[in-house]
């Protein structure tokens, strides 16, 4: 099934059910008329050049930045060498497309943050860059060297296009656990070559709270696939409360660190069950059944909670396509789908005092 076209999906989908999600008087209404957190972001995936009215429609949507991934390559966690080609990948991926995507965010006055990743194996394979790690310290030095070429490839690369932030390294959590000295160099030869805010996107699962080297960096970066509920309809203060004990985690974060917090990936599935395990690729998962209206209220509940949080710099959507490649139905994209009407609201202040 195809989501094209945002405006033609949500009436698909049900007006009652639209205003039955967000009519009513609940304690999530907004604080004022100014929007939440400052970076308000999506990360934009497009296999091939999109049409230049995407970035209009996230512009209007209240996205201040879109994030761009690009990838280096790796055979296997345990094999040190690295490969990065700048033209590979899709469109949103090369250098090229990084270019001209940046170039047409800041002509409608957004701003830019690259988040290089590491692929590890084959297409097909699960993604393990948590277990890079190496036996010996000549493979570390190896690995560490062939890393540092990529990084600085994107570092100015990020400095060309003026990005804002740059992300130093996703999930990576044996490397960043154990060679936290690797980190804090690398952060001082970026900051040579590029001059905005550096972060590292530490995975939800207690890496974040392991990581020793945020003081040298801006931000503390978190892939926020916290589990909220077991429960596979959770009601909207079932999700809320379900954000509690990672909210106060997070927060003894920024008080230990001095550092705000940017939420380097946050996304729900428009399935059912998504809450349980927000972390959960739809491709791997063949009993999922469509559920966008909890993927609103996932969303929903994590602004009201954690996004007025004051020690907030900011979220990552995941994630966001051009019409012409957004997956199935119970995918991450909030796009044409209520979340999206959920996160205009919040991103743009929209909401009138006593809705949400």
């Amino acid at each position: 099934m195809s989501l094209v076209g945002g405006a033609g999906l949500l009436a698909a989908a049900g007006c009652a059910d639209t205003e039955a999600s967000f009519s009513s008087s609940t304690p999530d209404t907004l604080p004022s008329a100014e929007p939440i957190f400052d970076v308000r972001s999506v990360t934009l995936d497009a296999r091939n050049r999109p049409d230049s009215s995407l970035l209009v429609r996230l512009r209007d949507l209240g996205v201040t930045h879109i994030t761009l991934v690009s990838f280096g390559w790796q055979r296997a966690p345990d094999v040190p060498t690295i490969r990065a080609d700048t033209g590979d990948g899709w469109y949103s991926e090369s250098h090229r497309g990084i270019r001209t995507l940046a170039r047409q965010a800041h002509a409608l006055g957004m701003g830019v943050i690259l988040k290089p990743h590491l692929w590890v194996g084959g297409y097909d394979e699960k993604q393990d860059r948590s277990e890079i790690g190496f036996d010996t310290e000549a493979e570390w030095t190896e690995w560490g060297a062939d890393y540092r070429r990529f990084l600085m490839l994107y570092a100015r690369l990020a400095a060309e296009v003026d990005a804002d932030v740059l992300v130093l390294g996703t999930e990576l959590t044996r490397a960043a656990t154990e060679r936290p000295n690797f980190w804090r160099t690398l952060a001082s030869e970026v900051r040579t070559v590029y001059d905005g805010k550096l972060t590292y996107a530490a995975n939800w699962h207690e890496a974040y709270k392991q990581i020793r080297f945020w003081d040298a960096l801006d931000y503390v970066g978190v892939q926020a696939y916290f589990p909220l509920t077991d429960a596979e309809s959770p009601s909207l203060s079932t999700l809320r409360e379900g954000w509690r004990p990672h909210q106060a985690a997070l927060a003894e974060v920024h008080e230990r660190t001095g550092r705000p917090v940017l939420l380097t990936e946050v996304g729900y599935r428009s399935a059912v069950g998504a809450a349980a395990a927000p972390w959960m690729w739809p491709e791997r998962d063949e009993t999922a059944v469509p559920d966008s209206a909890l993927q609103a209220r996932c969303y929903r509940a994590f602004l009201s909670t954690v996004g007025r949080a004051p020690w907030l710099k900011g979220s990552i959507i995941w994630k966001w396509h051009p019409p012409s490649e957004v997956d199935g139905p119970t995918a991450f994209t909030p796009q044409g789908k209520l979340a999206e009407t959920v996160l205009r609201r919040w991103f743009t202040a929209t909401t009138p005092q006593g809705g949400a």
